[in-house]
């Protein structure tokens, strides 16, 4: 008979470290952990929103995210303040430009340094939709200095609501699934767009007319004059990068003193320099002129402040115009939420 193999027993069994044990079942227990959680969680590009979008300014950005809601991502290019008349684009813009698959921006030149970056033919794959471009030829006022058109759409409320419909139409093509979203939203912005304008002319037929001369930085409210039936002159041109001249300064002057015009405005994206020379010529010449407050023109609001939005930066523009020009803010016709 063969002889059974001798077992030994639990004391000459060799011991492993306590230590080395919890150390083993740890580590086994993280790689279960990190296993699932990669099973799970969807990728980055999909945990919000299917497309990636790119906008340029805040006023393209804010229409963009409200038609497009939480089935797109979007990522603003030029924060509050920045004047896009002269930014450069840095590594990073460009990484998102050609990363994204729709491109939105203002168009006409406003984004000057920036254009050859965003001046690029469509394909399958990517879009790049210059909204402000999409207004009526018969509505864009033109800009002799650039040959080409004013770019600041924006200031006629009515032009950039009608600038939604190719957002609309940009957005349904490419997600034809959440076309019903996209048109219910385009059309409550529009609505909400029309009510907005028909309080900015409201306040500003409020205005005495002999006083209904808005004078700025620079000539971005052009459009604005047109629809809400100002006046309007800039220091500079239609672009920030154009100079100011003595000679133009001496003019506005004497516009000021002559019509007795009490405020001119600087911009929040613009250096106040130019407007305080005005300011004080004006004085030279006994002409009592204040600061009428700071508009927004080319960039909108910090975050927090009125003018963080379209609307609540355009809003904020009526009410300090008509406020130093002498008109009557009191009648407030009700917001949408």
């Amino acid at each position: 008979m063969c002889a059974s193999p001798r077992i030994p027993n639990q004391a000459q069994l060799p011991t492993e470290p306590r230590w080395r044990r919890q150390l083993v079942a740890v580590c086994c227990w993280l790689c279960v952990c990190m296993l699932g959680f990669t099973a799970c969680t969807p990728a980055p590009d999909k945990v919000k929103g299917n497309i990636r979008v790119v906008a340029t300014t805040g006023m393209v950005a804010d229409l963009v995210r409200q038609i497009g809601g939480d089935q797109i991502r979007v990522e603003q290019l030029l924060s509050s303040g920045v004047d896009p008349h002269l930014y450069k684009p840095n590594t990073d813009d460009v990484r998102a430009v050609t990363s994204a698959d729709i491109v939105f921006y203002n168009g006409f030149k406003l984004e000057g340094r920036m254009s050859d970056l965003l001046g690029k033919a469509n394909s399958a794959s990517k879009k790049y939709v210059a909204i402000a471009e999409s207004i009526p030829s018969s509505e864009s006022i033109g800009d002799p200095e650039h040959d080409a058109a004013d770019p600041h759409v924006w200031m006629d409320v009515t032009l950039w609501a009608h600038a939604t419909h190719v957002i609309e139409s940009t957005l349904v093509e490419r997600l034809p699934e959440h076309a019903l979203l996209f048109r219910e939203r385009a059309s409550e912005l529009r609505s909400k767009l029309m009510k907005l304008d028909e309080q900015g002319r409201t306040w500003m037929a409020s205005i005495p007319e002999s006083q209904r001369v808005l004078i700025t930085s620079h000539d971005a409210f052009r459009y604005f004059g047109r629809r809400y039936g100002l006046q309007v002159e800039g220091i500079q041109g239609v672009s920030t990068s154009s100079e100011a001249g003595l000679k133009r300064i001496s003019d506005l002057v004497s516009l000021l003193v002559e019509k007795k015009i009490p405020a001119a405005f600087v911009e929040s994206s613009v250096p106040e320099k130019s407007i305080r020379a005005l300011l004080e010529g004006a004085a030279q010449r006994g002409s009592n002129v204040a600061i009428g407050g700071e508009l927004y023109s080319d960039a909108m609001g910090p975050s927090g402040s009125e003018a963080e939005s379209y609307e609540g930066m355009m809003l904020h523009n009526f009410r300090t115009i008509a406020k130093a020009l002498g008109g009557n803010t009191d009648t407030v016709k009700e917001q949408p939420k």
